[in-house]
């Protein structure tokens, strides 16, 4: 009999009633277009079925599980590691979220002779006054409030946009008696015309008669700049939503209070030590450990010490004790959930990774691949992957396809599959032409400027080593939903260079429940009102939005029944009344060319580009644009949270190609993505950019450089954000 893990009949979410073997103390690689059921397998059935099984043994509470399978033997505890971070939480740290902070004070309480609970952070006498032990400070934001491309005349200043015409004139006034033209826009002025707007004062009080809703009224005060936070009308204070945090000026980020730097270890304060990154700190912990005579701390600086060494060898050198969780890449997160298991006295676990090669530099890679491949000696390691790097180290390949959705969910010829990914005609990238040149000198992540040249109406390729700074030089900090961008919580980014900017990051479409395709690709109303119109019915008739007559009413329109709670995993169950389109079972009756809305909302976006070819022009060109970006296998009315990553950032590049932005950065398109979803994706994004648009976008995925007219290499020289043309 196999010693390899079975499991038979499995049918979680997409997959086809599959049997798959997973060669124990080996690599198992997945493979398989986007939405084909790699991670169902991975992750909501192998790695689901480790977990419950262990858990089940002695928690005291189980959730039940949501995987379908007829039977399975010979697994394994499992550990599943995933590329996402949904940690809000900015107290919780590296060093709080891997149980390292106790062993750090443990280490300096004993070789400085105090008692072990000397430097918890716990405690209030022990926390910096300033920041209360959080290691930042809330401030206003310059680059939240500041609209560099406006002019003065119009308000540059976005938490000045109640009462304009009272600022405008306070602004004019100013700028009068400064000799600076108030025509000028922000990014225009020099930088001592900046700082007297941003923390400047009249010597005079300026009397403004201004418009105040539907009436006039007269204020006299003096100008405030912006950032002296002095109101000028009463109850007209910043809101929060224009604050930032930034380094603690008082403990810089350390968090302990001024008392503590005299206790030192090595030459460090335990505060210097936690906001050490793990490079600097690898030399000065071997040193420790020669010096450890106490045998209370043998075990705890021998794994202090395996952390910090693996972490270093997995590329994560620039990362520091005290550098808070959410402030992480989800790449960064699974590379110290690794560490956490290279580390673990424990052995044969089922360790589940995805893609553990995305979003890492060539070098990077390299060192990963190593480490990764190095797991099966000791565990069981399954992947989800698209590269063809695994190949070769894989002692089982299990290829799901053909296509993703319902298309998908089965077990194909991985030479098959292969070799299509391998026979794709690739298009050339138009030669570059202007570059707009980019150089900033207020502060970005841990830089004190950016410096960097992007071709104009081109596709320009990001790329540099993780935790480098790329994602934050390109997302979007907007004045509604404030950001922490890295540790050093200063904000500066490329966006606000351009004067229209769009931003496409990696995180999963917003929506409520009732959230589907139909909703994200703006056609469920067109579709309600083309109903409505045939039948002669208000659109809300036709609707199954929360509230319209449409609607279920056993679900609420969200098409499925859930149950648990808040402590408890919950389970979602299709609402059999509605058949899972969250419509209300009279609209059945109501029909286009043989079909309700009930059977549009469960057709695929292919079909439904056939369906509507000569019904509503407007609703086949989405669904034929859906098909030409790879997901004309969506139906229409899935449910958005079902949607895999590489399903969820095409939609919202299908969503880019109508807006009016000149610039579109793009965060990791390719990710997730086989080589022929690549070639649709970056054919895609061309037709974009020959709207004369500049695209600018990260990715380290192997192969897609050859679409791009220009590579940039982002690095540190001399701490300044800089780019290196590569081609």
């Amino acid at each position: 009999m196999s010693d390899n893990i079975v499991i038979e009949g499995i049918e979680t979410n997409n997959l086809k009633n599959i049997d798959v073997q997973i060669v124990k103390k080996g690599v198992n690689l997945i493979i398989g277009p986007s939405g084909s059921g790699k991670s169902s397998l991975a992750y909501d059935t192998i790695a689901q079925i480790g977990q419950h099984e262990f858990m089940a043994m002695f928690a005291d509470e189980v959730s039940e599980p949501s995987y379908k399978v007829r039977a399975f033997s010979n697994m394994v505890a499992a550990v599943p590691i995933k590329q996402s971070n949904h940690n809000n939480n900015m107290r919780s740290t590296i060093g709080t979220y891997f149980g390292l902070n106790r062993s750090i004070g443990l280490i300096y309480a004993v070789m400085l002779g105090l008692s072990e609970d000397f430097f918890v952070l716990n405690k209030e006498s022990n926390l910096c006054e300033n920041c209360h032990g959080i290691g930042y400070v809330s401030q206003l934001d310059y680059n939240k409030i500041v609209d560099f491309n406006v002019p003065l005349k119009n308000v540059p200043f976005r938490c000045w946009n109640r009462y304009k015409d009272f600022y405008a004139q306070m602004i004019v006034n100013f700028c009068d008696d400064n000799n600076i033209d108030s025509d000028k826009t922000f990014r225009e002025l020099s930088d001592k015309e900046k700082d007297l707007l941003l923390y400047g004062e009249s010597t005079e009080k300026y009397s403004v008669r201004y418009k105040k809703t539907n009436a006039f009224s007269r204020r006299t005060s003096k100008f405030f700049g912006v950032l002296t936070g002095t109101p000028m009308l009463p109850n007209c204070g910043i809101g929060k939503s224009y604050y930032s945090e930034f380094e603690c000026e008082c403990c810089h980020g350390k968090k302990y209070g001024k008392q503590f730097d005299e206790y030192k270890v090595q030459g460090l304060s335990i505060g210097e030590f936690m906001t050490g990154d793990f490079a600097s700190l690898k030399g000065v912990v071997d040193k420790i450990s020669k010096e450890i005579s106490d045998d209370r701390l043998a075990f705890t600086i021998k794994n202090l010490k395996a952390f910090i060494d693996k972490a270093v060898e997995l590329n994560l050198g620039h990362l520091c004790f005290h550098r808070a969780i959410p402030t992480l890449s989800g790449g960064e997160l699974q590379r110290l959930r690794m560490v956490q298991v290279f580390t673990t006295q424990l052995s044969d676990l089922l360790i589940v990774l995805d893609e553990p090669l995305a979003g890492l530099s060539g070098e990077e890679k390299k060192s990963i691949y190593d480490n990764v491949v190095s797991l099966s000696k000791k565990h069981t390691v399954v992947i989800v992957d698209h590269g063809d790097t695994f190949y070769k180290a894989a002692d089982k390949i299990i290829a799901l396809g053909e296509k993703g959705g319902n298309a998908g969910g089965k077990l194909i010829d991985v030479d098959s599959f292969l070799k299509k990914q391998s026979s794709i005609k690739k298009i050339t990238p138009v030669a570059v032409g202007n570059q707009t040149k980019i150089k900033l000198k207020s502060c970005i992540y841990k830089y004190k400027g950016v410096d960097i040249s992007i071709a104009d109406n081109c596709m320009n390729l990001i790329i540099g080593y993780s935790g480098v700074g790329k994602s934050t030089l390109l997302s979007v900090i907007t004045a509604s939903k404030p950001k922490i961008a890295a540790y050093h919580f200063t904000t500066l980014n490329l966006p606000q260079y351009f004067e229209s900017y769009l931003y496409i990051n990696q995180k999963p479409l917003l929506g409520n429940k009732n959230s589907c395709v139909a909703t994200v690709l703006d056609i469920s109303n067109k579709i309600s009102e083309l109903y409505a119109k045939k039948h002669k019915k208000d659109k809300k008739f036709f609707s199954n939005l929360t509230g319209n007559d449409g609607m279920c009413p056993v679900c609420a329109g969200a098409g499925y029944i859930e149950y648990g709670d808040d402590y408890h995993q919950s389970m979602r169950i299709e609402c059999r009344e509605c058949e899972g389109t969250g419509f209300n079972k009279i609209l059945k009756k109501y029909k286009i060319k043989g079909a309700s809305i009930f059977d549009v909302w469960k057709m695929t976006l292919d079909e439904a580009a056939d369906f509507f070819g000569d019904t509503d022009k407007s609703i086949a060109k989405v669904c034929v644009t859906a098909s030409e970006i790879m997901l004309g296998h969506l139906h229409v009315g899935q449910a958005t949270g079902t949607l895999s990553g590489g399903e969820n950032i095409r939609i919202k590049i299908m969503k880019a190609s109508k807006s009016t932005a000149k610039v579109i950065g793009v965060d990791e398109p390719f990710k997730g993505l086989s080589n022929i979803e690549i070639d649709a994706v970056a054919r895609y994004l061309d037709k974009i950019r020959e709207k004369e648009k500049t695209l600018v976008v990260i990715d380290h995925t192997t192969g897609v450089e050859d679409y791009f007219s220009q590579w940039i290499q982002i690095e540190n020289r001399n701490n300044v954000l800089s780019g290196k043309i590569l081609k």
